[in-house]
């Protein structure tokens, strides 16, 4: 694949299962010879972006993401006694060691950065060294599911916490263009009625429109930004149902990717080449 004018920044935003879509904006790149320079991902975009940026084959990620799910799934199946989170994450830390090869940074092909939240500060915590499995571990840790990775005085959770779409960072990398692609589904919701105000529905309702705001001011740093309402929830007992028993939405979910970033292909390489 031959290089860019310009440099380009890739940043994944969080989002759950959806992240099948972030494969699909890859294989669309690849296709047009189209390699970022810097990738940067939170949540499950940094866990497409952390094995993009160490094998660059799209292939094996999504061998990853598709197959072996029993294995996937008995990672998960460690109920937390403690506080913090209902799954535990040591098993499922090892499984992101398996996958990465237990490598680090340094052994990238793409310089990479993967981005959490710091629970004490409130601030983010990015990672940039060391091993890619446990910055993972931290990143992919979604509030009240994933017990929090502690790291020192450091409680840190889920990147999309603090920020979903981390395009700010590919440009401090270096890149001259910054292509982000966003998760946010985000959708009027009509369901609402004062006869039926439910805690659990008012509280996620919140939280959609919180995550919809953040994604927005995340990606003012993007020169193009890829986004598409994805027909499945982010992280909820439905979707990881779906997730283990089909492989159709998935496949699907991938050529919405491809798709969607076609149409922005044209803009990106006049971008790249001015």
């Amino acid at each position: 694949m031959k290089r860019n004018k310009k440099k380009l920044g890739l940043a994944l935003g969080s989002g759950g299962l959806r992240g099948f879509f972030h494969l699909g904006a890859l294989k669309e790149l690849e296709k047009n010879n189209i390699i970022p320079d810097f990738i940067a991902g939170s949540s499950m975009g940094a866990f497409v972006a952390a094995f993009y940026a160490l094998f660059q084959d799209t292939d094996k990620i999504q061998k990853i993401m598709t197959k072996n799910k029993n294995a996937t799934l008995r990672s998960l199946i460690e109920p937390s006694f403690r506080s913090g989170g209902l799954i535990k994450g040591d098993l499922f830390l090892k499984r992101l060691k398996y996958w990465t090869k237990d490598l680090n940074f340094k052994h990238t092909k793409i310089p990479l950065k993967i981005t959490s939240t710091d629970l004490v500060t409130g601030r983010e915590f990015i990672f940039s060294k060391g091993s890619i499995a446990l910055a993972l571990r931290a990143s992919m840790a979604f509030p009240t599911l994933f017990k929090p990775l502690i790291k020192g005085n450091q409680i840190l959770a889920d990147g999309g916490l603090t920020n979903p779409v981390p395009d700010d960072i590919v440009r401090k990398m270096g890149a001259d263009v910054v292509l982000g692609v966003s998760l946010d589904s985000y959708k009027k919701n009509n369901d609402f009625s004062i006869k039926d105000l439910k805690i659990s529905k008012i509280s996620r309702r919140s939280i959609e429109i919180l995550t919809h705001a953040l994604s927005h001011f995340s990606t003012v740093n993007s020169d193009i930004v890829i986004k598409k309402k994805i027909p499945v929830g982010a992280v909820d007992f439905n979707t990881l149902k779906s997730y283990f028993s089909r492989d159709d939405k998935w496949l699907k979910i991938i050529k919405m990717g491809e798709k969607e970033t076609q149409k922005h292909i044209a803009r990106l390489k006049k971008i790249l080449s001015g």
